[in-house]
């Protein structure tokens, strides 16, 4: 069966949407969770990938996971930073 040109091309285009746009979540539902307890973060998320204590009494939880897409191996990289009574207070995301 022959797909209709603007299926195909309908398709290929939220593809290269999905495939391009950054982190599943997207950066604004990481911005998201400034404000609140990296707890609560935790439960929502399960435990991270790896958590480290800041000189300043603050702390940085990394999430990180590894795909293949079939044009070679990617890894998503997400970052909370919180300060020392556990709040979030910045994120980013590398690679999603």
């Amino acid at each position: 069966m022959k797909w209709p040109r603007f299926i195909v091309t309908g398709w290929w285009l939220l593809s290269m949407a999905l495939f391009s746009s950054g982190c599943p979540a997207g950066d604004d539902s990481l911005r998201g969770w400034i404000g609140h307890h990296h707890n609560e973060l935790v439960q929502t998320w399960g435990a991270p990938t790896q958590e480290t204590m800041l000189p300043d009494g603050g702390g940085l939880l990394l999430y990180s996971h590894n795909w293949d897409n079939g044009y070679g191996r990617h890894t998503c990289r997400r970052e909370f930073v919180t300060d020392a009574q556990g709040v979030i207070r910045s994120s980013s995301s590398e690679g999603c």
